[in-house]
């Protein structure tokens, strides 16, 4: 052509920048694809050493691309397959797909099965659910494996994870062969330090010793009656809704752990901890009175087990019925250390007020306040509580509906709070702007409010006493 239009330059390259070029592209498909436009590339894409399909229709075709795919080691694999009734047996098309996987895999895997939410009991009910064993990949560093409800993982019967530092594994059987404890300890994963364990039947008894582990997550897990941890490296710890039996105890030794999220049962009888003088954020959960109990998932406790967290998390979660007497959390000790208060509220239509000011009161220390309103709450009068709070200088309140008392406490946070700088308001959907202008009229020029609407499906920020909003010429 004229000028050399259409020349195939690219072609020109070395073939590691060809390669490069083709990570570059959204998914292993259209690498393929691209490869094809040129007699040069057109077998390049099956040496590259990372596989991404994100919206595969069949399991089968993730095993042929690895099947036409001859480099000897892979890098990265990534799988994300939506299941439908129509999927045959799935367990045995994953399990033949990690077979061909392992062997070969020295990074990531990340291998997702999604259900429609409105399919998910018609898929076990046509059979294409089951369990499936996975391999040993003794040479992969991370492993994500995400399941829905009708899939199981069996782990390997005998093997070592030597090289692994990530492990997530959700849907765990449990009719496992092999310990679960033991698989994911220094004896199965010795270089592990990240895990992720959820959404699983489990043994009575679950055993975590780690000379490496890091970090730790652990939530709904079906079957647990006794939490075994011994990590003397470990620095964060989260437990949710694990111990739901009023008998399950909990025995962890992890001496480092900076970060603990307990968002469980806690009684001190059962559930033991070692001394953790690096903690400094801390995660509980309860209702706000202790007469109206939320199960056994009642961790409030631990602030006064460790006193000198900086950071602490509460979820409140009111029960269906509950008197106005009642809406008073027990009494606690001030907790002085607390710089960061972040609190959520599940109030199922309660008044929040007499349970945010009392914790107020305990943390009047406080730097920075978040709270997130979870659903709607009781009208109450804030003109009765009075409180000085003259460390906060950052406020963030999530999920506000709009209404007249939760504009009432904003004006009286501002009342409170004599050293604020920022302060940040998230509305719901239901908001209007007048709501947003008449709370923007509050500020003062020391102060930056800055507030969120949702507007045609996107989130619109207002600021300033200017009452201009962002992107407006």
């Amino acid at each position: 052509m004229a000028g050399g239009a259409g020349e195939d330059h690219l072609s020109a390259l070395p073939d590691d920048v060809l390669r490069l070029i083709l990570l570059r592209l959204p998914s292993t498909a259209e690498a393929a694809r691209i490869s094809a436009l040129s007699r040069h590339w057109r077998h390049l894409w099956t040496t590259l050493t990372e596989l991404r399909l994100p919206d595969v229709t069949d399991l089968a075709s993730v095993r042929a691309v690895l099947r036409r795919h001859p480099a000897p080691v892979l890098h990265k694999l990534h799988a994300r397959h939506e299941l439908t009734v129509a999927g045959g047996r799935v367990p045995d098309k994953i399990a033949a797909v990690l077979g061909l996987a392992a062997p070969r895999l020295e990074g990531e895997l990340c291998f997702e099965i999604i259900t429609p939410a409105n399919q998910n009991p018609a898929a076990g009910a046509a059979g294409v659910g089951g369990t499936f064993q996975i391999p040993c990949f003794n040479k992969a560093t991370e492993i994500i494996i995400n399941l829905p409800d009708h899939l199981g993982i069996r782990l390997p019967p005998t093997g070592v994870f030597a090289k692994l530092t990530v492990m997530m594994l959700t849907r765990l059987d449990k009719q496992n062969q092999r310990d679960l404890g033991g698989a994911v300890s220094s004896e199965g994963c010795p270089s592990l330090q990240h895990l992720i364990l959820g959404k699983s039947y489990v043994s009575s008894h679950l055993a975590i010793r780690s000379e490496s582990l890091l970090r730790v997550r652990l939530f709904c897990l079906r079957g647990l009656e006794r939490l075994t941890v011994v990590a003397p490296v470990l620095k964060e710890l989260g437990v949710n809704n694990c111990l739901v039996t009023s008998v399950a105890s909990a025995d962890i030794s992890a001496p480092a752990v900076e970060e603990l999220h307990w968002i469980d049962g806690f009684d001190p009888l059962l559930v033991q901890f070692s001394a953790m003088p690096r903690l400094w954020s801390l995660a509980v959960c309860g209702a706000p009175s202790r007469i109206h109990d939320v199960g056994n998932s009642q961790s409030l406790p631990l602030l006064q087990r460790f006193v000198s967290a900086r950071e602490v998390h509460i979820l409140l979660m009111y029960p269906f019925f509950l008197a106005n007497f009642d809406l008073m959390v027990e009494a606690e000790k001030t907790l002085p250390a607390v710089e960061i208060l972040c609190l959520k509220f599940c109030t199922r239509g309660h008044a929040f007020g007499p349970c945010l000011f009392h914790f107020l009161r305990m943390c009047t220390s406080i730097r920075q306040l978040d709270m997130d309103f979870d659903d709607g709450s009781k009208p109450q009068v804030w003109e009765t509580m009075n409180i000085c709070l003259n460390f906060l200088q950052k406020v963030e309140m999530k999920n506000l509906s709009g209404t007249e008392y939760e504009i009432s406490f904003v004006k009286q946070l501002l009342r409170w709070v004599p050293m604020l700088k920022t302060i940040t308001l998230r509305f719901d959907h239901s908001v209007s702007e007048e709501v947003c202008m008449e709370l923007l009229s509050l500020s003062t020029p020391g102060i930056c409010m800055e507030i969120y609407l949702h507007r045609n499906g996107d989130e619109v920020k207002y600021s300033g006493v200017s009452l201009k909003r962002h992107g407006d010429d």
